[in-house]
């Protein structure tokens, strides 16, 4: 990424701070789950976001650059995290456990207005999601308020394959256990 850029995104980066509380903003979480399903193409029963549970877990990542970066160096270097990382992690963790009953909530409130579906997954146990798309304006969609977070979607596909069909217990092991930080299932 050129200067230009970087300092274009460290100026949208200030504002939104201004704007939302990233992890209790119910506009912020809302735009993380309609872009991250709609980034990862869950359009419809076929294509959906395997246990929207997984959601919560991936919003620091999407969120925070930074914390992207940190995770990606640990997963190529293959390196244990410094104590002062792996309480980040930790509070992370648990951060992203009490954020669930609020995704849940947005979650049945954009189910209310047709905007996401929600079906059982009885073979898996989960609550599978996708986007609907026809009733979303495209411009939401893709606005450039958040390229930021549309940029970490994109390294978090490339760093983390078949994402939207892993299990929620193999993507903690992948972000909190094998660093080190102990997690409880789901």
């Amino acid at each position: 990424m050129d200067d230009k850029n970087e300092k274009r995104f460290r100026n949208i980066n200030a504002k939104k701070r201004i704007m939302f509380n990233r992890d209790e903003d119910y506009y912020f979480i809302t735009y993380n789950i309609l872009i991250i399903l709609y980034k990862f193409d869950c359009k419809d029963a076929k294509t959906k976001w395997i246990d929207y549970n997984k959601l919560s877990y991936l919003f620091p990542l999407v969120a925070d650059k930074t914390f992207l970066d940190l995770y990606i160096r640990y997963i190529e270097s293959g390196r244990r995290p410094t104590k002062a990382q792996h309480e980040l992690l930790r509070a992370t963790y648990i951060k992203s456990r009490l954020r669930l009953k609020l995704i849940t909530s947005i979650l049945f409130t954009l189910e209310s207005n047709n905007l996401v579906c929600l079906m059982k997954n009885e073979k898996r146990h989960t609550i599978d999601i996708w986007i609907n798309q026809d009733n979303i304006s495209k411009a939401f969609l893709t606005s450039t308020l958040f390229d930021i977070e549309v940029d970490n979607i994109s390294k978090l596909k490339k760093v983390i394959p078949r994402l939207k069909t892993l299990s929620t217990k193999t993507l903690l092991e992948r972000l909190y256990t094998n660093n080190g930080v102990s997690v409880w299932e789901v």
